[in-house]
């Protein structure tokens, strides 16, 4: 079934059907996709189960935090290959995105080295089936030099099931949604304020962050108003876009100041920090305006609205 609930049935119920559904496709994806595929199947399949329980963590409780860190830190193993593959596929689009003003031969260099960077991190992190050790507490999902082990990984899935199955919302929960929902409403609302007054690369990447809560909030809650939450979901994926290739960009900056890159000509490393600051510049000036239009209405306002939205529902 789809990442949606289905609020004629149990809250409880359809929490708990979603949140293993989840976990079946990333264990399905460890088990048989490349790597490639199987660390951002994984990290996004953890993200959408974090929105989830964003969504009724005042029903779930003391349990929410233990929950919300498990797939969090199971996401955090694979980040690093994943940020150093992000890093290449930024770099790429840059230069086909100014492919008319520039010679992309002169980043040839820039390019094999961001390359090599991903292989040796891949390298270190998917030691495969039988080579990692135990980590901290015999947990066995770190390696003895800190790689992952995409066994011990299928082995954390396989746990977080287990966990899943025990999941128990407190107290009606017919409406037990809502608090969530309107939380998350008021984080993006303030990180939203709070990037346009800064426009620091912390403060946009926190936006995003609570963009994309939103956006998965609004996929959950797809039965209360199927076309407009649609539309609305799919505004706040533009908008986690924007900013996402805006941080992402930032990072390849950063890169660019990295010992490993020291070999290359300053010139072609301030050129390309060049073509990064203008994108981001442009990317910003999409995102604001977009954002401003998606956090209109106060959070009261929003929370009224869907609460009403509910209430139309056949009974």
């Amino acid at each position: 079934m789809s990442y949606r609930l289905d609020l004629s049935q149990p809250l409880e119920d359809e929490t708990r059907r979603i949140a293993l559904e989840q976990i079946a496709r990333a264990r399905r994806a460890l088990a048989e996709a490349p790597p490639v595929e199987a660390i951002h199947e994984l990290r996004k399949r953890c993200k959408k189960i974090r929105a989830l329980l964003r969504l009724v963590r005042s029903a779930l409780g003391k349990r929410y935090a233990r929950e919300n860190r498990r797939f969090r830190d199971l996401a955090r193993q694979v980040s690093g290959w994943r940020d150093e593959q992000v890093l290449l596929e930024t770099f790429d689009a840059l230069l086909a995105h100014y492919r008319d003003e520039i010679d992309c031969r002169h980043y040839t260099a820039i390019r094999a080295r961001l390359k090599a960077r991903r292989e040796r991190t891949l390298a270190d992190e998917l030691v495969g089936e039988g080579k990692g050790g135990e980590g901290k507490g015999g947990e066995g999902k770190v390696g003895s030099e800190g790689a992952v082990d995409t066994a011990a990984l299928e082995a954390a899935l396989d746990e977080a099931r287990q966990a899943v199955l025990g999941w128990r919302l407190k107290g009606p929960q017919r409406d037990a949604w809502q608090a969530g929902l309107a939380m998350t409403y008021r984080r993006l609302d303030d990180a939203g304020e709070t990037a346009a007054e800064e426009g620091s690369v912390v403060a946009l990447h926190e936006w995003r962050k609570r963009v994309k809560y939103h956006r998965y909030h609004c996929e959950l809650l797809r039965s209360l108003w199927k076309a407009p939450l649609t539309v609305r979901a799919e505004e706040a994926h533009r908008l986690s876009d924007l900013l996402g290739e805006d941080h992402d960009l930032a990072m390849l900056a950063a890169a660019l100041d990295d010992a490993d890159m020291q070999r290359i000509s300053a010139e072609r490393r301030q050129a390309l920090g060049s073509l990064v600051a203008r994108r981001r510049l442009s990317l910003q000036r999409s995102a604001m305006p977009l954002g401003t239009r998606l956090a209109a209405e106060s959070p009261k306002a929003l929370s009224k609205r869907f609460k009403r939205y509910r209430r139309a529902l056949p009974s």
